[in-house]
């Protein structure tokens, strides 16, 4: 069973889910992970972690991970975007688990208040009090921030691998190589989750779906 709901800008998921492997990817925004029961095991370039019940995992935007679920799971994801974050200052939220129950409970309190429609500047507010809790070095949380050389790399998704390779200075079978290795996506497959992301974006607003196909290159147009 799984569920998506929009409010605002900010999307929840929710699953219960027995077994299941989702494939490497990253999100544009924070993604915070609730786990009410069972647990799931998050992949990263250079770790793998496990969150179990009554943890939270905190995602930066660009990390690349994937999750594999082997047994009954529940739980729920919030996507929030980064300007919820960037407003805060000092407070500068890394990759890591929250398990402390008081810190749990805030983030369970941030859920609840996407889910009664508080407004945006509300919220804003609310994140800026929960960066500050979590950032209280007495509740000893696993912070993983080491991981941040794994982000996805800023590029220009309008140039051909072999001009990439070029401004890189390297060959194209390296830079390929090397790009894979430290992003964890090949080139072709960023470039195809970018254009996911944009269709997404581009189908909320409003545009056909045809027009959105033909537009990001998933149809061709034939000229009778």
């Amino acid at each position: 069973m799984v569920r998506y709901k929009k409010y605002l800008d900010i999307e929840v998921f929710e699953g219960k889910i027995t077994n299941h492997q989702y494939p490497w990817h990253f999100h544009h925004c924070y993604t915070i992970i609730i786990v009410e029961s069972g647990s799931i095991i998050y992949e990263f370039q250079d770790k793998s972690i496990r969150v179990d019940e009554f943890e939270v995992l905190i995602i930066e935007p660009f990390l690349v991970h994937r999750n594999i679920i082997s047994q009954l799971t529940k739980y729920k994801a919030i996507f929030l975007p980064n300007e919820y974050f960037d407003s805060q200052g000092q407070y500068k939220i890394m990759t890591r688990i929250v398990n402390h129950p008081l810190a749990v409970d805030t983030i369970v309190g941030l859920l609840n208040k996407i889910e009664l429609n508080y407004s945006k500047n509300e919220l804003k507010d609310y994140i800026f009090k929960l960066c500050e809790y979590i950032d209280e070095p007495q509740l000893k949380n696993r912070d993983l921030c080491d991981m941040d050389t794994y982000k996805i790399s800023k590029i220009d998704y309008g140039l051909p691998i072999k001009d990439l390779a070029k401004k890189a200075h390297l060959s194209k079978f390296h830079f390929q190589r090397k790009f894979k290795k430290k992003c964890g996506l090949t080139i072709g497959q960023l470039k195809q989750q970018e254009k996911t992301i944009m269709a997404k974006r581009l189908l909320e607003n409003g545009k056909l779906s045809t027009d959105v196909a033909y537009e990001l290159g998933f149809l061709t147009k034939v000229i009778l």
